[in-house]
């Protein structure tokens, strides 16, 4: 470790959790008294003594051999599917439950949002809550008040503050045990997956909370199944499959693991001859035109060339807004496949999804690919972004996972290619990255 990183608020060595499977607590005691005297007791008893544990409990390994680090105004993301151990993770990290193996070192104060409403007296007000809240949390007797305004402006639940916390919405919940926490100044804040329930509004909101914590030196740990806020929020991100860690680093190579293993397998077949016309590679293309090294995907299907054009097939990567650019992806199969997608999306230097789309949203396909032939795939954007550079992401894909993204991916590449909008004169017509074309109507009389 460098001499000047300051020391970790949290780290963790080889985490561990297990549970036994008993049908019976007496199941329970059973094994537990068997596996510990199998550990101190004879050697030649051991095997038939585990065994003998075994068949009254088994045992689940929910989490094994998770390791990392959280330093001051770091940002750490946790992903993985449902049963992956993220729960787990964050209760042994909050101090809920203690780990099977392994170690856990904190320094510092933590704060943790786990469920909605943890915390929060049911009966009470939401106002008694939060003065509850502020004195157990040591704010001196003459600034609750103050303080609890604050909490109030930032719940933003109106006059339902006066009410017991048991008439209030999933929504108002969220926003008051959310609130609550800015009443705390920890050094290290581990959120859940409850803030996934907020309007974009609240999201925002508390996007700028952690962001604005973080410059101040908060440490950040985020469970989320919203990748695009993971690669917004966190440096780094572990990604966790079946109990196990099986990534940790950069938040965006983290998703594309995460898309990685998690893809569905496709059992797609396919007959018949494709009826498109021969493709042929522009003269002195090169294959494969990118240096991005973030590429996943199964690869029976591969993007061999991307080109940026405009609608006379000019080569050009930089337009003025309003300018129709064409997106040109050339890929070849390595064996026979049907209904083969394309896929692109549109993002800004700091990971930001802007616009996303495939093939299936625009119905359509290449009805069949056959080994060796070469395909092309144009995509003209109608609407251009705003002004600013932009990052494109393509890739080749099967299936529908219920909301036109593909369930499998044979090939896809994190940034395949650049594209950028200028002003047309040194005072642009608008600003920020996209043009909603707004028009002013003005009136006399509003009455």
């Amino acid at each position: 470790m460098n001499a000047t990183s300051p020391e970790p608020l949290l780290s963790a060595d080889q985490l561990g959790k297990i549970y036994p499977l008993a049908e019976e607590p007496s199941d329970w005691l059973v094994a537990t008294l068997l596996r510990r005297f199998a550990a101190t007791g004879p050697a030649g008893w051991r095997a038939r003594l585990l065994r003998r544990a075994d068949r009254r409990a088994p045992l689940f390994t929910a989490l094994k051999d998770v390791s990392f680090d959280v330093r001051p105004g770091e940002s750490l993301g946790v992903i993985g599917r449902n049963g992956a151990g993220k729960s787990t993770l964050l209760q042994l990290l909050a101090g809920v439950m203690q780990p099977t193996t392994g170690t856990l070192r904190r320094r510092g104060t933590s704060a943790a949002l786990l469920e909605l409403g943890s915390g929060l007296n049911p009966d009470f007000t939401g106002r008694q809550n939060l003065q509850l809240m502020a004195q157990l949390s040591g704010v001196p007797t003459g600034d609750i008040a103050l303080h609890c305004e604050e909490v109030e402006a930032f719940a933003e639940i109106g006059t339902f503050i006066h009410l017991p916390v048991k008439t209030y919405s999933t929504g108002m919940l969220l926003r008051l045990a959310f609130a609550v926490q800015t009443f705390l100044r920890p050094d290290l804040f581990i959120v859940d997956e409850a803030l996934s329930v907020g309007d974009v509004f609240f999201q925002a909101k508390c996007s700028r909370f952690f962001k604005e914590r973080m410059e101040q030196g908060m440490a950040l740990i985020l469970v989320t199944h919203d990748l695009p806020t993971v690669k917004a929020l966190c440096q780094r991100t572990l990604v966790l499959h079946q109990g196990r860690p099986i990534f940790l680093g950069d938040s965006a190579e983290a998703v594309a693991r995460y898309h990685e293993v998690n893809q569905a397998r496709s059992t797609a077949k396919t007959t018949g001859a494709p009826t498109d016309e021969p493709v042929a590679l522009p003269s002195g293309a090169a294959l494969r035109n990118w240096t991005s090294a973030d590429e996943i995907g199964s690869r029976e299907a591969e993007l061999i060339h991307v080109d940026i054009c405009d609608l006379s097939g000019r080569s050009q990567r930089e337009f003025l807004v309003g300018e129709t650019p064409c997106l040109r992806f050339y890929a070849i199969a390595k064996q026979p496949l049907a209904h083969v997608h394309f896929t692109l999306q549109i993002g800004d230097r700091h990971g930001h999804v802007l616009y996303a789309v495939t093939t299936m949203h625009l119905q359509s396909s290449i009805p069949h690919m056959e080994p060796g032939r070469l395909y092309r795939c144009d995509l003209v954007l109608r609407q251009s972004p705003g002004i600013g550079d932009f990052i494109i992401d393509a890739g080749l894909g099967l299936g529908d996972r219920g909301d036109g993204a593909p369930l499998h991916h044979l090939h896809r590449v994190g940034g395949i290619a650049a594209l950028a909008f200028r002003a047309s004169s040194p005072t642009p017509p608008f600003l920020g990255p996209a043009n909603y074309q707004a028009e002013v109507r003005w009136a006399e009389d509003a009455g």
